[in-house]
């Protein structure tokens, strides 16, 4: 695997590497981490540099290295001996990707130490000899595809889906919106194996950067051949109420089709399916239990439950069909209006939406195989305004992939904050600069900040495309954008905060300004 790596590091870590590879592998042809036990080194045991990784809060395998350098981690498994096998991640590079900062994921590779495989496909985010801002598969250094997508921007979040038939072909998806919780991935080419695929080898993830990008590596997500995490074993956490919620339902399917619900996992927690059960209630007293299976619905994921799996997925377009769960029965739903119920096993409601055909838009004329999307699930389900008809370009219904309606929120109301209401940048000390200070729960959020007088006219750019980050502090110092002190008055503050995909929110607060 071609590479300009940086400095040879880690005399230990290629040490262990070596010894690896003298022994048996004790590997898996089935891959699954979205490192929710914040562990590395068990459970599935990953070797190399481990410790310039991290699991960090929001259970993303994170680059947390001292300094510029370059860093790798293997997994071994055996090669899945299926017709097809399939790859997929989720990656998050903070910065653009240059010749000096770059991430290599190797799919398979011979040999724990990634820059001495001989046999390897790898995942390339950014040319690392050339630069180019570009995004290629490589088979022993050999360049099969380029995905037609260039990070070119800051804070790239991607999910990738590569799938490999009977050992010949590859075919590539890519979802450029990059949710942490689902993916929407759009198919964009294909490519033919040159080469015979190893069948012991090893998952890797290789970094080159300088220190200013050392920790802005990010990872998760990570399955070969896997429906979801967990999904083999029984092992999630009971649900608690407010963590498992109606995400999307079809209660008026088309003639002889199904209906179906869509849950949501909202926790940071692998949630335990034998705990969850659709309930058939009348009026608050349930009246029967609809088990909905064993595994475990996965922290920020998606499932559908219906009676018949092959109706959904004909009508609809079904990203994840992993994530739609038949069972022999369910509650029955009025096709004028009714009730949803999740409980736990315990018979304690979980999430309750009571719907109505009322609910869908004035603009369709017949809402038969039409389903009611969920806008945001930090909104109350049972928020009326917070559920709509999906859209007739999503096909009337979304099932396991991303709502067509969703609006969530990009940062709450108090995200911001203004140090004082009242300010004097007059030098004497006191209250002499306004500070905007903020904690995001997003923390890839570009920002303009402006300044505007009470008659409406623009004083000041405070920042034009800022990249936030998760915390911080803006200053104003009470001059306009000619460096000239602002007169008296009042001001507005408008901070209008937005994500690479165009999603975008704003702010408003107005200060008063004195000068003595």
């Amino acid at each position: 695997m071609s590479s300009k790596p940086k400095a040879i590091k880690h005399s230990v870590s290629s040490i262990v590497a070596i010894l690896l590879m003298l022994f048996p592998l004790m590997a898996q042809g089935q891959i699954c981490d979205n490192f929710s036990d914040g562990d590395l080194h068990n459970n599935p045991t990953w070797t190399g540099d481990t410790a310039d990784f991290r699991i960090n809060s929001n259970g993303q395998l994170q680059l947390y290295s001292a300094g510029a350098d370059t860093s790798q981690i293997a997994l071994p498994y055996s090669m899945p001996s299926s017709d097809t096998v399939e790859w997929s991640l989720w990656l998050r590079l903070a910065f653009t990707p240059t010749a000096n900062n770059y991430t290599i994921i190797a799919l398979y590779a011979d040999s724990a130490d990634l820059l001495k495989a001989s046999h390897h496909l790898s995942l390339a985010v950014s040319d690392p000899t050339s630069g180019n801002k570009q995004i290629t598969v490589y088979q022993d250094d050999i360049p099969l595809y380029t995905f037609p997508y260039r990070p070119t921007l800051g804070n790239n979040r991607l999910r990738f889906c590569i799938r490999m038939i009977n050992r010949q072909q590859l075919l590539f998806a890519v979802d450029t919106v990059g949710e942490t919780g689902t993916a929407n991935y759009v198919e964009c080419g294909s490519a033919m194996l040159l080469e015979t695929v190893p069948d012991e080898v090893y998952f890797g993830i290789y970094c080159c950067y300088t220190s200013s990008r050392a920790h802005l590596f990010y990872y998760d997500d990570i399955m070969i051949n896997s429906d979801g995490c967990g999904n083999s074993g029984d092992d999630g956490q009971k649900p608690q109420t407010g963590e498992i919620v109606i995400n999307e339902i079809l209660f008026n399917p088309k003639s002889g089709g199904s209906d179906y619900v869509e849950l949501y996992n909202r926790s940071g927690n692998n949630l335990s399916l034998s705990q969850i059960f659709l309930a058939a209630v009348k009026g608050d007293s349930i009246m029967r239990m609809h088990p909905i299976g064993t595994g475990v619905i996965q922290s920020h994921t998606l499932i559908v439950i219906t009676t018949d799996a092959d109706y959904v997925a004909s009508q609809y377009s079904v990203p994840y069909p992993a994530r739609l769960l038949q069972v022999p029965s369910m509650p029955s739903y009025n096709d004028a209006s009714g009730s949803v119920v999740v409980a736990a096993a315990d018979s304690t409601i979980l999430d309750r939406f009571d719907y109505d055909a009322k609910m869908h838009s004035r603009l369709l004329r017949d809402v038969e195989g039409v389903s009611l999307e969920r806008r945001s699930v930090e909104r109350p389900t049972q928020d009326a305004s917070n559920w709509y008809s999906a859209a007739s370009t999503a096909g009337y219904g979304t099932p396991t992939g991303k709502n067509s309606q969703s609006q969530e929120s990009l940062f709450i109301d108090n995200s911001f904050a203004l140090s004082t209401t009242l300010f004097s940048p007059d030098g004497d000390g006191y209250n002499d600069l306004l500070n905007i200070t903020y904690t995001l729960e997003q923390c890839d959020l570009a920002a303009n900040i402006s300044i505007y007088d009470r008659n409406g006219r623009l004083v000041r750019h405070l920042s034009r495309g800022q990249l936030l980050g998760c915390s911080g502090n803006i200053v104003w110092d009470g001059s306009d954008n000619s460096g000239r002190n602002c007169a008296r008055g009042k001001y507005l503050i408008a901070i209008e905060a937005y994500n690479e995909n165009g999603a975008s929110q704003t702010w408003r607060r107005t200060v008063s300004l004195v000068r003595q």
